[in-house]
């Protein structure tokens, strides 16, 4: 299983990373959103692990440019934030093809094995 994971949070890619990468996953990290959106454009991810609130350049602004150029229903999105999104927000995001669910950090790490895998 490919994974990338797009978060500002270098504490958090490392975590995931690190248990990820015993679990037997090949991830791929950046804490650049920006980078982040390019390395989608030109590589096929079996799950993307998304941040949403990331400075400059938002996870929205990752699902919304995917949106634009029709490449969002071709993935596995999971999306995830330590800021409060309304449940009307969550359930905006989750009606859209590509995205494959939500969590609220932090995370368990079980429960993002389970989301992954499911």
């Amino acid at each position: 299983m490919k994974v990338l994971h797009i978060d500002d949070n270098q504490d958090i890619t490392n975590l995931f990373s690190e248990f990820l990468k015993n679990k037997g996953v090949d991830i791929k990290v950046t804490n650049d959103p920006r980078k982040g959106l390019e390395l989608i454009k030109q590589e096929k991810y079996d799950v993307v692990l998304l941040d949403i609130h990331m400075p400059g350049f938002y996870g929205t602004d990752i699902i919304q440019s995917l949106e634009n150029e029709k490449i969002l229903k071709e993935q596995q999105i999971i999306i995830f934030s330590g800021a409060d999104l309304t449940s009307n927000q969550i359930t905006s995001l989750l009606k859209k093809d590509g995205i494959k669910s939500h969590l609220k950090k932090p995370v368990p790490l079980n429960d993002l094995f389970t989301a992954i895998f499911n």
